[in-house]
């Protein structure tokens, strides 16, 4: 009777001590504490004809860029490289209201946070988006990504005086786990 006893003894310990280690390997596998990324660069490539200066339209594009300067657990966090869509419903030249993200961050330990959110901008000014985790690496938080304004290049005005003005890119201020 007490071998079995033991066995059922050994046999409960090591399911507890296998749950635990699941339970522990799942939560530092998605927590990501209050860290921030103080410098970056997101560039965007319209699909179809772009924006236009002052009339408003749908507007879909890739972006991709990456997050530098990057602090916070986990600690091997240094750069995030950034990939996705987004989409704005009503674009011109001077800014977009109501766009929407779908982005994937990969991160330099090999790790990826999924976000979508708001993406709205204005024309010389900067903007503050705010992207929900909704995957991987910090699923459950937000993002706080600020850019500055747009770039205004020559390509830029010519492209939005004759319609058409189709890629672009943004430099990241900061990006913020909230």
């Amino acid at each position: 009777m007490s071998k079995i006893r033991n066995a059922l003894i050994a046999t409960g310990t090591a399911t507890f001590l296998i749950a635990a280690a699941f339970t522990a390997g799942t939560a530092s596998a998605d927590d990501l504490d209050q860290g921030n990324c103080i410098a970056g660069a997101i560039e965007w490539q319209a699909n179809g004809p772009g924006l236009t200066g002052s009339s408003q339209s749908p507007v879909a594009s890739n972006i991709g860029g990456h997050l530098v300067t990057c602090h916070g657990a986990p600690t091997d966090i240094g750069v995030g490289t950034i990939f996705g869509t987004t989409f704005e419903p009503a674009a011109t030249c001077y800014g977009s209201r109501g766009g929407r993200a779908d982005l994937l961050v990969v991160w330099d330990n090999g790790q990826n946070s999924h976000l979508v959110g708001t993406w709205e901008w204005t024309l010389g000014q900067q903007a503050t988006n705010h992207l929900k985790i909704v995957g991987g690496l910090g699923s459950g938080r937000t993002l706080q990504l600020v850019t500055g304004p747009p770039e205004v290049s020559p390509a830029a005005v010519t492209g939005c005086i004759v319609g058409g003005f189709r890629a672009g890119s943004y430099q990241v201020l900061s990006a913020t786990i909230a």
